[in-house]
């Protein structure tokens, strides 16, 4: 019977495979790979980053001098990152590493590079050549591939094929680890990197998603610039106790953790920037504050996200030794809502929000003469983590609280007065700059003692 030529085409294919990703997430599948290699060779377990944040951890934090790290540096036409996390096996490479998806025994491991796809998206949608190489303790290899000279040669399945060569190991483990420079850019590419913002917003992107990782595990640095991790604001509660809750679903450990954001330390409030849900995956943070109806908001049971929910923030963390059964993209930036294990999780999540949305709603009646008790306990909500928090954590949170809001000692007195009548106030008081507010003030303290009511 005739067979039909079904051969994949290297340009359309990685055309099609580039097109829909940001450079950013390129990069941050770039640190993934890194990341991959602690994990590789034992000095991190991916699947119980949750334990190690609740108090309940086995992963050892190694001291500061001793941490991995991760460089990345770029400039006008070039972009490299150099890692410290162990390297990558030659055998590995040779079967695996730059296959488009993994193998099957590679692909059911707990590693954040899980599709097999993103190292190889990152670099040819950046570099029109890259070099690559990785020692660890026992091997090495270098790979030169020039992609444009690569995809002319595309004639049968062989070419699919890229040359890697041995090299010595690395002499120490400190110096076990991968190199990548990619050199010269593609032009838009080129034209992302030069932009003033680009660093800062590339290091806060970083910071936020791994934010459980960064500084604790590894160090990331951005042009010579250390990352920091973003701080978690989550707030203890005065005499009461946050939403908990953990199961398990299809070989995923599921936690869901909801409270009230804290109070900054120099008072203040809570930003729509840090509201909402965070999900995480292995660790690694997919969503950051969000308040879609990804999560929920605007689904019934729940409401949609409005600024007096400023104060709420939740985390949930997936976690397997499989990380293909996570529900996660491809791009690991957002979540699968079609997976089973998160469709449970939604509902528990709704459950778990619901006591810290009417608290928020009790925060503002519709009555003004009532200053709201909710509104007191928010302030004085104090930074803490969130091991602390899940000590004491019940199933639903809760706060002890008057059930009768204080009525206000004080209340805005406002109506509309003539500019001609402000200027004869402000000139009979001899004091021409004179505000509004203090001349109001001064007419109702002027009535309540002409009327002897003072």
């Amino acid at each position: 019977m005739p067979l039909a030529n079904a051969h994949p085409k290297k340009r359309f294919f990685i055309q099609m495979f580039t097109r829909d990703i940001p450079l950013q997430d390129c990069i941050l599948d770039l640190i993934d790979n890194c990341i991959d290699g602690l994990a590789r060779n034992g000095q991190l377990q991916m699947h119980t980053i949750s334990d190690d944040i609740f108090g309940r951890g086995s992963n050892s934090v190694p001291r500061k001098a001793d941490r991995p790290y991760v460089q990345i540096e770029f400039g006008r036409n070039r972009f490299r990152i150099i890692d410290s996390c162990g390297g990558i096996d030659y055998q590995y490479a040779l079967d695996d590493v730059f296959n488009f998806g993994h193998s099957i025994t590679t692909r059911s491991k707990e590693y954040l590079g899980v599709y097999g796809v993103g190292m190889k998206r990152a670099l040819f949608k950046m570099g029109k050549r890259f070099v690559m190489q990785s020692k660890t303790i026992k091997n090495g290899f270098k790979c030169d591939l020039d992609v444009e000279k690569w995809m002319t040669q595309d004639a049968k399945m062989e070419d699919w094929t890229i040359d890697l060569t041995e090299i010595p190991a690395a002499r120490i483990p400190a110096q076990a680890g991968t190199e990548i420079v990619v050199e010269p850019l593609q032009k838009e590419v080129e034209d992302l990197l030069s932009l003033p913002r680009f660093e800062r917003d590339l290091s806060k992107a970083i910071g936020r998603v791994y934010a459980f990782l960064v500084d604790k595990y590894v160090r990331i640095s951005v042009n010579g610039v250390d990352v920091k991790a973003f701080s978690v604001p989550v707030g203890e509660p005065r005499q009461g106790q946050t939403s908990y809750e953990e199961f398990k679903h299809d070989g995923v450990k599921v936690r869901i953790f909801a409270t009230l954001s804290t109070v900054g330390s120099g008072n203040e409030r809570p930003t729509k920037e840090n509201s909402g849900w965070y999900v995480a995956c292995n660790g690694r943070l997919i969503l950051v504050a969000d308040t879609s109806e990804l999560t929920g908001w605007g689904v019934k049971p729940m409401p949609i996200w409005v600024p007096k929910y400023t104060s709420f923030i939740g985390f949930v963390f997936f976690e397997a030794k499989n990380a293909l059964e996570l529900p996660w993209t491809t791009t690991k930036r957002s979540v699968n809502g079609e997976s089973a294990v998160y469709r449970k999780t939604i509902s528990r999540m709704a459950v778990l929000a619901r006591p810290i949305l009417t608290f928020c709603n009790r925060k503002y009646p519709s009555d003004e003469d009532q200053e709201p008790i909710e509104r007191e306990i928010a302030k004085e909500m104090k930074p803490t983590t969130i091991a602390q928090l899940v000590r004491k954590a019940g199933s639903a949170f809760m706060i002890e609280a008057p059930n009768q809001a204080a009525k206000r000692t004080t209340v805005s007195v406002q109506y509309n007065a003539k500019q001609v009548d402000i200027e004869k106030i402000r000139k009979h008081l001899r004091n021409p700059r004179m505000g509004a507010a203090k001349i109001g003030e001064h007419t109702f303290d002027y009535f309540l003692r002409q009327e002897g009511l003072k």
